[in-house]
């Protein structure tokens, strides 16, 4: 999955869905190890499934100087508390693991709720550049 951007060819390196009523974390097109690690974290009641993901993610494969802000951004609590603010995407950049390589990698959040409605789902894409 790519685009044209203007600025070179942009690779869609991970999609996800995130539903906060069911906690449920669906990798709808990335690394295989993520979509399987995804199905066993299912099991795991000791926190969201989502918010481990952003743990075990940050702590395997995002260089150390971002993570700590990548867990941030990404936390629900600050997700949720955006989109209520009325933004309607949360952008962030940062180096991780891509295919075993360092990479800079552009995430994006979008909320997925009606107008007015309390935030039910999200998606994220991640994009790297060629």
């Amino acid at each position: 999955m790519e685009y044209n951007a203007g600025k070179g060819e942009v690779r869609y390196f991970k999609v996800i869905v995130v539903k906060i009523p069911s906690d449920e974390y669906g990798v709808i097109k990335g690394p295989e190890e993520e979509k399987c690690l995804a199905g066993i974290l299912q099991s795991d009641h000791n926190s969201t499934r989502y918010e481990k993901m952003i743990q075990l993610l940050a702590a395997e494969m995002v260089q150390k100087e971002y993570q700590k802000e990548f867990r941030f951004v990404f936390s629900l609590e600050n997700i949720k508390r955006e989109f209520q603010k009325g933004k309607s995407v949360i952008e962030y950049s940062y180096m991780r693991n891509i295919e075993g390589e360092l990479k800079m990698a552009d995430t994006r959040v979008y909320p997925r709720a009606k107008n007015g409605e309390e935030l039910e789902e999200f998606m994220v894409y991640v994009t790297t550049r060629k």
